[in-house]
């Protein structure tokens, strides 16, 4: 009996040590589960966490990736049809998501638009160089004494012509001179010619030998075929000639700027054929007709290139003359062109015997030189208001007109 107890007794301690142990484990095992299940010490939760993170992390970028391209696949019916149609169209915006974001913030795509002005101030400064280096020329070239012949036998053809004007709210005439061997089916370049206070559409055609001189110039090759269109510049819609000399009536002078840009041009380029623009279009004329050309020109720099006046009346800016006070159509500081709008030829020409409108032709050149305005000034001795000094300034005009960057 002692031996089986001793054994049975040592079976049983050997059974209660496996149970004690076994259970040991599972509370131990117990106790490091327990607090994962309800929160747990927070001190080991971060690790777990930011790994759980980055494994996403990792993960979600190859199934993002899978989820965009499914999608993108889908909705490709609605983008396949453009990109089918225009497959060069196509390519480059697939590739603009890309390149588009560092494009913009690319510090070397805004350098172009600093670099920009500096262009155009170059430009600017050679039409400057351009434009004095032609009247240079006309300067040293310059005529004061017109051969005779050449103030004979107009060849060319003249027809008169009247137009609707907006301004005065009725028709107006002119006369158009085609040169010789005219052709409908050549462009030619237009000049406007402007006649003096109390005159017509008639008065340039006599005494300054206009349609004479073009007609021997261009059969010479020594002026280019040109049209010219003598205009009546009074544009009064209560009356129909100006019949004074006074303020009341210069006005409908200065008028002339909104008939001939907005009636008589567009007329004059719907019925024949003139080259049109800067480079293509004078404006000129005598006294009343020289001042409205100045005023003309400054005010619409953009459409004539070539611009002249002979003995040209008081007026564009203030001052006074025998015959009224001029309020002036512009300050004196305004009396000038913007050297990236000047006309390739400004020519002003006035005699020392003139007194009808006295000094005013040399005080315009004196305000353009105060003003920086490149131009040619011809001062004639002896010159009266008429076509002594005309006739030089016109032949020598017509010589250089529509020529500048031959």
């Amino acid at each position: 009996m002692k031996s089986f107890s001793k054994d049975a007794g040592s079976s049983h301690v050997k059974v209660l040590a496996i149970v004690c142990i076994a259970l040991g484990v599972v509370l131990i095992a117990g106790a490091l589960l327990l607090p994962k299940l309800f929160g747990g010490d927070s001190k080991d939760e971060p690790e777990e966490t930011t790994a759980a993170v980055t494994t996403a992390e990792a993960t979600r970028p190859e199934e993002t990736t899978e989820a965009v391209t499914e999608a993108t696949a889908a909705a490709q019916p609605t983008t396949e049809a453009p990109t089918t149609a225009a497959p060069t169209t196509a390519a480059p915006t697939t590739a603009a998501p890309t390149t588009a974001a560092p494009t913009t913030e690319e510090p070397t795509t805004e350098e172009p638009k600093t670099e920009e002005p500096t262009t155009e101030i170059e430009t600017s400064t050679e039409e400057t160089m351009e434009y004095k280096t032609y009247m240079d020329k006309i300067r040293a070239e310059y005529v004061t004494e017109v051969p005779k012949d050449v103030q004979k036998n107009n060849t060319g053809k003249l027809e008169h012509i009247k137009y609707y004007s907006k301004k005065a709210e009725k028709e107006k005439g002119a006369y158009v001179w085609l040169p010789p061997e005219y052709s409908p089916e050549q462009k030619y370049p237009v000049f406007y010619v402007n006649h003096g206070i109390t005159g017509d559409e008639g008065s340039m055609l006599q005494g300054f030998a206009l349609p004479e001189m073009a007609s021997n110039l261009i059969q010479s090759g020594e002026a280019k075929p040109m049209i010219m269109v003598f205009t009546f510049m009074y544009t009064n819609k209560n009356k129909a000639n100006c019949t004074a000399i006074t303020a009341e009536e210069t006005p409908f002078y200065d008028a002339f700027l909104d008939d001939l840009t907005d009636s008589l041009m567009p007329y004059i380029e719907e019925n024949y054929p003139v080259l049109t623009g800067f480079e293509n279009t004078a404006i000129g004329g005598f006294s009343m007709g020289g001042r409205e050309s100045l005023y003309i020109s400054i005010m619409r720099p953009d459409l004539f290139g070539y611009v002249a006046a002979s003995s040209p009346a008081p007026g564009v800016v203030p001052g006074k003359d025998m015959f009224m006070v001029h309020e002036g159509c512009m300050s004196e500081d305004e009396f000038k062109f913007e050297k990236d709008a000047m006309p390739h030829v400004l020519m002003i020409a006035g005699g020392t015997s003139d007194f009808v409108v006295g000094t005013f032709p040399q005080q315009y050149h004196e305000l353009f030189e105060k003003n920086g305005t490149e131009h040619i000034w011809v001062s004639v001795p002896g010159g009266n208001h008429d076509g002594s000094v005309g006739i030089p300034l016109f032949y020598n005009f017509l010589k250089c007109l529509f020529k500048a960057g031959e």
